[in-house]
């Protein structure tokens, strides 16, 4: 308890007699050393002190190359430098071209330069992207009832060197904070090894199986380093993977947490505190990256400061700098993550007199950018001054993409349909039926360039085993023990023109960079012949659903080898997925309040994740302790859900009664607003699932939100009025899923999504 009170006492004294000093080390590793090209390689002190630590000889041969670490590396850096004011002789990014992303490197400039070189006071940041793993920890008293410990794996591994184990880790990072150096570790690698997942694995895997020819007896003494006060976050939970996105809006691929985490870092305020950011990473990859669950640790109250220990006062908004001036045209210190794009405006906050509007004209990169002083915008701009978003454009962009995938000629498909309904019906133990529901091992699918059938392993990067002519005897001779196989049976030429998707809903020509594929099936328990198609999304399964891991609908209803309603079905999910991806930047004036559900009965707030059929829920709005100040801004509030099924409710807003805090109400706005009343709940009901609840709070009322906040089928019925005001524009196109450009929007509005799982009533 006395640790507690005194933490941020002993914190502001140091700070006053030292300056803070932020330093970084940043590891990046797509590929790994090759034995065969270091031919007479000799293990360092360092190595050979570390091997006499474990039982055995690592013998691993072969890991799996990344695509997007090293890219997660440099976008962190700029970053850290852009944004968060590290000066860029204090970043170290491994590798470099002096020194590999070894272990003898990791863990000397860990000790080295992170905590050695800094002085109480200081803030320090290892950032790891790469493969994870386990080690066996054969001590009866570990910490992990699974018997593994995590590790990380060097660019030296092959070479004979040992994974570096989280044991390992945590005695370095222990020291930061017995030294008064504020530390703070993000990991985007995972531990569970590299299991398929879902009807396709498509996405690399930042994990590699645990070297059976090792282990270690291993304990730690002393505390958790996040009981001493160090800030951990990590890319998933242990048994989860970590993924790669192959596509990004980045510049190339990335891990699926780095992506997230950058684009909340970049829209936030510089002091933002880590209970917000996390917040907003979990719902971003929930949206984008299904399947991963992120993990926070943090305790000594660095979930409530800053990313690397600083003040959070609440209330604050995230800036822009101009950089430099280069004739007309200011270069920002902000871009992509930040959510800006051509044609969005920000107002000049300091100096804050003479006041001054800039426009973006061009987007660089993540944190880079172009701007004019906008006509009759104000006096010429100076390097330092500070920005921030006053009006925002949404791009005129896809809201969600496909793969179709290659047609087949007629006579492979009625091939396919047989030969699955003969496995079947022959080995029914092998078949699966729904690849979203369980994981198939093996994949049976169409190589439209060879104009052959393949056989591989349900894993990302899979050497197929191509089949002179499909049949249920070849597919069994292919088969291991064990497997469970789905037969992937492509469209006609015919239908895969006919759905002619486009617009909201792109098509894309390899299935990495899509949110659904369209899978076909051999029709169960009906006649031979009978094929039918879903969208699916590639790597997600129904565990995930049920964990609440997966924002969107895992698939759409299987339909018979009819385009119309497949069409239909894409362009419901589209609405949902642009739902999902409307978030933009932190307002000028934030509102403090969250959406909630409280439970009629007993009157507690939910604070787990699931919902059950027959209870009953009241929707309240509820503020932090200590964040409600005065002036806290009147907004009309709107709740609508979105059920798994991709179907909307407006539950609450119809513009009589709904705008709160009450401008009729005198004194301070109260922590806790009930929304609806003591006669009328929420309840629950089928289709179960993943539902989303999204709070819309904007300064104007809505025209007509029962129109637009409704939604069943996946296509608009009738003429759709034209919207005056920008934002309802938007909200028109978001229901409709319309593309098309929307004006700039003022950041008086905010949307928040609570994600909760349905459940029946237990029997």
């Amino acid at each position: 308890m006395k640790l507690r009170i005194l933490f941020p006492i002993v914190a502001a004294s140091i700070s006053m007699a030292h300056t803070e000093v932020r330093r970084a080390l940043i590891v990046g590793i797509d590929e790994y050393a090759e034995s065969a090209q270091h031919a007479g390689y000799q293990p360092s002190e360092r190595t050979r002190l570390r091997l006499q630590a474990v039982d055995g000889r690592p013998s691993r041969t072969n890991l799996d190359k990344l695509d997007g670490a090293y890219n997660d590396a440099q976008a962190m850096k700029e970053m850290l430098v852009g944004k968060f004011g590290f000066d860029e002789h204090n970043v170290i990014v491994l590798p470099d071209a002096a020194r590999p992303a070894t272990a003898d490197n990791i863990l000397g400039l860990l000790e080295s330069f992170l905590i050695d070189g800094a002085k109480p006071g200081d803030a320090s940041l290892f950032y790891f992207a790469g493969h994870g793993s386990r080690i066996r920890n054969t001590a009866a008293g570990n910490r992990n009832a699974s018997g593994l410990d995590s590790t990380i794996i060097p660019a030296d591994a092959l070479l004979g060197v040992p994974d570096i184990r989280s044991k390992e880790l945590a005695r370095i990072y222990a020291l930061a904070p017995k030294k008064g150096v504020t530390l703070t570790v993000i990991q985007d690698s995972c531990y569970s090894g590299g299991a398929a997942r879902g009807a396709m694995a498509l996405r690399k895997l930042r994990s590699q199986p645990w070297d059976p020819g090792i282990s270690v007896h291993e304990t730690l003494a002393g505390p958790l380093p996040e009981d001493a006060g160090v800030l951990l976050m990590y890319a998933s939970q242990d048994y989860e993977p970590a993924a790669e996105l192959s596509s990004t809006d980045l510049s190339g691929p990335h891990g699926a947490f780095t992506w997230a985490l950058l684009h909340v870092l970049g829209a936030s305020p510089a002091d933002e505190s880590v209970d917000r950011i996390f917040a907003r990473v979990r719902a971003l990859m929930q949206s984008r990256a299904p399947g991963q669950e992120p993990v926070l640790l943090a305790k000594q109250g660095r979930n409530q400061r800053g990313l690397f220990g600083q003040s959070a006062p609440p209330g604050q908004v995230a800036t822009v700098a101009a950089g430099r001036i280069v004739r007309s045209t200011i270069k920002l210190n902000g871009g992509l993550a930040m959510s800006l794009h051509e044609g969005c405006e920000l107002k000049r906050i300091a100096p804050a007199s003479p006041p001054v509007e800039i426009r973006v004209t061009k987007i660089d990169g993540l944190s880079s950018a172009d701007a004019v002083v906008t006509p009759g915008g104000g006096a010429p701009v100076q390097a330092g001054d500070l920005f921030e978003l006053d009006k925002w454009v949404v791009p005129d962009r896809e809201l969600m993409r496909v793969f179709v995938g290659p047609a087949a000629p007629p006579g492979e498909l009625s091939r396919a349909a047989s030969t699955a309904a003969e496995l079947r019906a022959r080995v029914p133990s092998i078949w699966i039926d729904d690849p979203t529901d369980r994981t198939p091992t093996h994949l049976v699918s169409w190589d439209a360039a060879k104009s052959l059938w393949s056989f591989r392993e349900n894993v990302a990067g899979a050497k197929p085993v191509w089949m002179d002519a499909l049949s249920a005897d070849g597919v069994l001779r292919q088969a291991p023990p064990g497997a469970r196989i789905f037969v992937a049976i492509p469209p006609s030429a015919e239908l895969a023109k006919a759905i002619g998707l486009g617009g909201s809903v792109g098509v894309v020509s390899t299935p990495d960079r899509a949110d659904y594929v369209l899978l076909g099936r051999a029709c169960p328990g009906r006649a031979a012949g009978c094929i039918e198609y879903a969208w699916a999304l590639p790597d997600v399964t129904a565990e995930d659903l049920r964990r609440q891991r997966s924002a969107l609908p895992l698939r759409s209803d299987w339909f018979a080898e009819d385009a119309a309603p497949l069409k239909d079905a894409a362009l419901k999910l589209a609405r949902v997925a642009g739902w999902l991806d409307l978030s933009p930047p932190e307002s000028s004036a934030i509102w403090p309040y969250q959406l909630a559900l409280r439970n009629s009965v007993t009157k507690q707030i939910l604070e787990g994740a699931e919902v059950r059929d027959g209870e009953r829920y009241k929707l309240i709005l509820r503020a932090a302790p200590g964040s409600i100040r005065a002036g806290v801004p009147a907004r009309r509030v709107y709740v609508f859900v979105v059920d798994s099924f991709g179907k909307a409710t407006l539950v609450f807003g119809d513009n009589l009664g709904n705008e709160f805090p009450r401008p009729d109400v005198a004194g301070d706005p109260p922590e806790t607003i009930a929304l609806t009343n003591e006669e009328w709940d929420v309840t629950v009901d089928a289709p179960y699932g993943v539902d989303h609840y999204f709070l819309l709070a904007s300064a104007n009322p809505i025209d007509n939100p029962a129109a637009v906040l409704n939604f069943e089928g996946a296509r608009t019925r009738g003429r759709v009025e034209p919207a005056s005001d920008p934002l309802a524009h938007l909200l028109r196109n978001t229901a409709t899923a319309t593309r098309g450009e929307v004006a700039r929007i003022p950041l008086n509005w905010s949307i928040q999504r609570l994600s909760l799982v349905s459940v029946p009533m237990p029997k």
